[in-house]
């Protein structure tokens, strides 16, 4: 590839929503471990390769929403739960097509610091958001207090020095979907300084 390409790939990636996502129609199994494969390749400190996923297929889909509804009234307060945020999990159980659970395995001899083991899974996952148009798949990373709560946690059987970092909630689009160019809040320019 030339960088007009690599650039090219880079720009066409875009967060899409279960909103955009065809509710007929699922990923097959083996597009899914295509995602995962490229995964693997991210760079990792140490060789460490910190990252673990954890994938809920179709079948898993309402179980799992059940119990991210479940949690979510655990860690809320009642006058602040929202039940439209409730309503929302209902969709996406019967929207999108998998759900990875993006995890954080912490290297056992704590060789390096937390953070580039946080890192090196960001970077595992880019691999895979690269990855998703060229196998006509759709998604987002969602995060947030639910993601990071000590109950999903335990739900995902992590170890306490284990980290779930989100999730990544794919689908197949919708036909016509517009094409959205990437919109950048500022130019690059204004984010380098040369010494």
């Amino acid at each position: 590839m030339n960088i007009e390409q690599v650039s090219a790939l880079i720009k066409s990636r875009r967060s899409w929503y279960a909103a955009q996502m065809d509710e007929t129609k699922n990923i097959p199994n083996e597009d899914i471990w295509k995602l995962l494969q490229n995964a693997n390749y991210a760079p990792s400190h140490k060789r460490t390769e910190p990252w673990r996923f954890i994938v809920f297929d179709p079948t898993q889909l309402n179980s799992f929403f059940d119990k991210m509804a479940e949690i979510y009234l655990k860690i809320t307060m009642p006058e602040n739960v929202k039940a439209d945020k409730l309503k929302k999990y209902k969709m996406k159980a019967e929207t999108l097509s998998h759900v990875i659970a993006i995890c954080m395995k912490r290297d056992t001899a704590e060789r390096i610091p937390m953070e580039e083991e946080e890192y090196a899974v960001a970077c595992a996952v880019q691999n895979m958001l690269l990855s998703l148009n060229s196998l006509n798949i759709i998604g987002y990373w969602s995060t947030g207090k639910l993601a990071f709560a000590e109950e999903t946690k335990t739900f995902l059987k992590l170890s306490d020095k284990d980290k779930c970092m989100g999730f990544l909630q794919l689908g197949v689009p919708k036909k016509g979907l517009p094409e959205l160019p990437k919109i950048q809040m500022s130019g690059i320019e204004t984010k380098v300084s040369w010494i």
